[in-house]
Parts: structure tokens; sequence; C-alpha cells
């Protein structure tokens, strides 16, 4: 299939041609490849306007059509949006099947199996049991960012890493998409031609020139504004120098006394640095080495060297993962450390990279599983307290605004918001706890796709589900349920359907509670996103996640201490 722009074809229609009548497949494969030639220009992509864009489409699809049928851009408009529909659907099948990870089952077994489950479920828009009709336009577009299957990363390691070599070396497997090209490349690209060079040239000239003369103006305010400031600078690199001092104070050869001032003292510095997340001392170390591998991981990082050289590179640890909670807290940018902290841009953003990576390898074992028998039987006794038994959270979808997203990409990730956006898909229960999140589908998808291809219930289909029995109104039932919006009406009539909905709602509410804490505490996920690549983009929520978690059960265990 090209993806390749074509030059303009002045189109001849003959008396011959046929019209309308069904789509081939070839002229199937024709509109994806002019969908995604147009749709995915490094410049404009979609953002712009709907007749337009579409006309674009057909003056494509005319241009390479060799099959003696004439379309409009409107037959073409509907036929997309079935292909968009239905594929979209069939993914969410894949997905189910790809979950139950049948032992001996091959690829085409798998598609099979995908095929008979779309066949056997009713379509929504017809209320029809029909076959797949579209799998060669899923063939080509199951490769694409919207109608992708995620791969899952494992949930932890069987024991925690004892370097970062190791950690990156588990990513060998992850499959990642091929980025097309950005838009200041492509334009770049088509500017750079032999018969504009010499205007290049000049242009390259008259701006060298420009800049210059700005430089000066700029310099000579920014004496002025120094010289403002200089007395406050002054006092501010006092306070960090002493500040650094302190952290770099051997307590070794201290009294009791002398050691607990500075040890508070130390307190108090990281506390300031970190105190967004508002995390515990205990907290912080567990975040730079598991309890359990302490002594083996130190041990080899410190082999050989002096307790002056062992204290420093504490200290270099600290500074990185400061840096690092300081971005995910505050969400600053990458050169805001480099007055404080003393580390450069490349650092910080590398630093941050295997902070989230090592979090993710070492703690989502424990911070993003499913719950145990003993968590079951709490949600359950919430559940039945507020009036619904058999409740174990409630469910929903957060759109994370994606900056730097590619405008070739633009338009698979863009959605309601008419903004490119990133889907995280949560479970909480009463107390904030995120059970479950699956994050990385485009906003494009709605949330009953994101659903179909989310493997919250993949235990389920699996027949390893947790065992649940409870009763309503006589009824036994052995299976859970998680509250979700827009499933019942919002402004209904008799007094008792409008107690239930004002029930509903409230309880369904925990999982909204969540996405604002999550938020409150991770000023990275309040703004947009600006890392370019998704799977960055995808550790760092679930490090968000993980750090939620971790503080939920900090502050839980503090909680029952006082009680």
């Amino acid at each position: 299939m090209p993806i390749q722009s074509l030059p303009e074809v002045q189109i001849v229609t003959s008396n011959s041609t046929k019209h309308g009548g069904n789509f081939s497949v070839d002229e199937d494969l024709l509109l994806i490849s002019a969908w995604l030639n147009i749709g995915m220009d490094a410049v404009y992509g979609t953002d712009q306007k709907g007749e337009k864009f579409w006309a674009k489409i057909w003056e494509y699809f005319c241009a390479n059509n060799t099959y003696g049928t004439t379309r409009s851009s409107s037959s073409l408009s509907s036929r997309w949006g079935n292909i968009n529909r239905e594929t979209s659907r069939f993914v969410g099948f894949v997905a189910k099947v790809e979950a139950r990870n049948r032992s001996g089952a091959t690829d085409e077994d798998k598609l099979k199996d995908a095929k008979d489950l779309y066949k056997a479920t009713p379509n929504p828009t017809t209320g029809k049991k029909i076959a797949f009709a579209y799998e060669h336009c899923w063939v080509v577009l199951k490769n694409q960012p919207k109608w992708s299957m995620p791969k899952e990363k494992s949930k932890g390691l069987s024991q925690t890493p004892s370097s970062i070599d190791q950690v990156d070396s588990n990513d060998d497997n992850t499959v990642v998409l091929e980025r097309p090209i950005g838009r200041k490349a492509k334009k770049a690209k088509r500017k750079r031609t032999d018969d504009d060079k010499g205007f290049d040239d000049y242009l390259a000239k008259k701006l060298q020139y420009i800049q210059a003369s700005h430089e000066q103006d700029q310099e000579a305010l920014r004496i002025k504004a120094e010289k403002i400031r200089v007395d406050a600078e002054r006092i501010r690199l006092e306070t960090i120098r002493e500040e650094r001092s302190i952290m770099t104070m051997d307590t070794s050869s201290m009294n009791e006394k002398e050691r607990l001032y500075f040890e508070n003292l130390k307190d108090q510095i990281l506390a300031r640095q970190v105190g967004v997340v508002s995390m515990g001392r205990s907290l912080f170390k567990q975040l730079l080495f598991d309890d359990s591998d302490e002594d083996e991981i130190m041990r080899r990082i410190l082999k050989g060297s002096t307790s002056r050289r062992k204290h420093r590179r504490y200290i270099e640890r600290d500074r990185l993962i400061t840096a690092a909670l300081r971005m995910l807290a505050y969400g600053v940018t990458v050169d805001f450390m480099d007055e404080y902290v003393r580390i450069g841009k490349s650092t910080v953003m590398e630093s941050l990279k295997k902070f989230v990576k090592a979090v993710v390898d070492i703690f989502s074992k424990e911070y993003l599983r499913s719950p145990n028998n003993e968590d079951i039987a709490r949600l359950l006794a919430n559940g039945e307290r507020h009036g619904f038994p058999g409740m174990l959270g409630s469910i929903d979808c957060m759109y994370w605004k994606w900056k730097n997203c590619l405008v070739a990409w633009k338009g698979q990730y863009s959605g309601h918001l008419r903004e490119p956006t990133i889907v995280l898909e949560v479970v909480a229960s009463f107390d904030l706890w995120i059970w479950h999140a699956f994050f990385g589908l485009p906003g494009s998808n709605n949330d009953i796709n994101v659903l179909e291809r989310s493997p919250v219930f993949s235990e389920l289909e699996q027949g390893r589900a947790p065992a649940v029995n409870y009763s309503i109104n006589g009824h036994e039932y052995t299976m859970g349920y998680y509250l979700a919006d827009g499933i019942y009406p919002k402004w209904t009539q008799k007094k008792k359907k409008k107690l239930f909905a004002k029930a509903q709602d409230a309880n369904r509410k925990d999982v909204e509670r969540a996405f604002g804490v999550l938020q409150a505490r991770f000023a990275i996920v309040r703004g947009p996103a600006r890392f370019f690549h998704s799977e960055t983009l995808e550790d760092i929520m679930k490090v968000c996640v993980i750090l939620h978690n971790m503080i939920i059960e900090d502050e839980r265990d503090v909680d029952e201490a006082v009680e």
C-alpha cells in the first residue's frame, strides 16, 4: 500500500463507468490508502475542515481508481465510517481472545476464535448477528495506533534487579510502533530542493543578521535585569550552599544529639523538595531500594569504595531520584533542575526514564495487583454497607492530553475533546486505591472500545475470577460488578428510581475522586503530556499510579496506628 504523496491527475470520466453498488475489496483498500495518506500527512494531518479533508480523499481515490466505478465524497465518508466502527469492534474481540492465552493456539486459531466471537455477538447498530466482513481492512489497519493491540508489560519481576542495565534488558521483546516523520522535518524536506538553495542561503544570512541584532538588545536588557536581581540571587545561592553542606555532612563521628539534629535538618530539606507528593521518610527510602534486597544491591554498587566515596554515591542517588520526583510532582521542565540540584537537562531526562522504568518493574507486582480474598471481603463489606452488595469498585476513563503528539497521528488520537489524548482506564475503590490501570489507547476510542480491549475482565474470561457470593432480593449471585457512568437515566421520574440513581452516582464518584487526587499529587498528569514517545508516557502514568497507591497504603497504616 503506497503511503507517499502522488501527483495530481486530471480525471476524465467516460459514459461506460458504473455508478453506486457495493464496495469491492480493492476499493476498500484504496479508500484506506487514501485516508492514511491524507489523514497522516506530517504537516496538516486531520487538522483541516471536514469538507476539504474528504475532498482530498476523493481526489486521491479518483486519481488511483482503475476499477471503473464512480464514488462520491459522501459515499467514501460513509464507507469509512463503517470500516472504522466495525474494525474497532473486531479489535476488541481479538483482545479478548488474546487475553484467554489458550495453550497451543496459533495465530490462525486466534483469528478464527475472534471471528466466531464477532459473529456470535449482535451488532449494536442493526441488532443482527453477522460475520466480520472487513478482515482485509483489519490486516492493513492493525499496525496503526488506533487499531493496534497494546503489548501488556509484565506485572513485575520475580526478583529485584540489581542494576539499571538489568531493568533495561527486560524490554527487548516490546513492539514499538514505527513513528512517522514530524511536522518540522517534513516541512524542511519539502523546502530543501535544488532550485531554492540560493534563496535559502539568503534567508539564512538575513536571519543571522536579525538574530545578531536581537542578541545585542537582549544582552543589554539582561545586564539591567541582572543588576536588579543580584541581591536576591546571592541570598538564594547562600541558602543552596548551606543546604548542600548539610546534606553532604558525615554524621558518623558525631554524638547522638548532634547526629539527631542534623538528620532532622536533612529530613526538612528533603521534605521541601518532594513536599507536593507528601510521602514519609520510610516511603521515600522504599523508593531508593527494595528493603529485601537492600544489602545485596548496595554491596554491588559500593563495592571497593571508601567511606567518603560511599557517602557521595548515596548523595548522588538521592539527587537523581529527587530530580525525577520533582518533575512528577511539580510538572516542571527539565532545565528547572540546573540551579538547585546542579543536574543538566540530559541527565534529568535519563534519570527520569530510568527511575520510572525501575519503579514499574520493581513495584508493579505489589501495587498494581488484583485484589486478594482479604481485599475482596473488605470491598464487599463496604459495598453492602452503602446499599450495593457485590460491588467491587467503580470504573471510568480519563483522557490525558498529548501536547507533542505527531501531526501524522493527530487524527487517530483526537476524540471528543478535539485534541490528541491518551486514555487511562481505572478501577478504584472507596479508599481511592487503584486496583486496575490500563493506559495507552488513543483518545479517539470511546469507553466501550477501551473496555473491549482492556484486560480488566481477562481473569473472568479464563475462569479465574474471585469467588463472590451474595444475594439481592432473594436472588443468589456469584460474580461481582463495577459501577460505571452512562448506564442509568440521569433524569428519572419515580421516587424509587431517583433514590437509586442518587445512591449509584454517589458511590460511582469514587473513581472520579481518585482521578482528582492523582492529578493533585502529580502535576505532570494534570497538565498536557510533553514527551514525544508514548512508551515513556505509559511508564510515567503507571509510576504515578504506583506512587499514589503507596501513599494511600502509607496513610492507611498511619491512621490505623493512631486509632
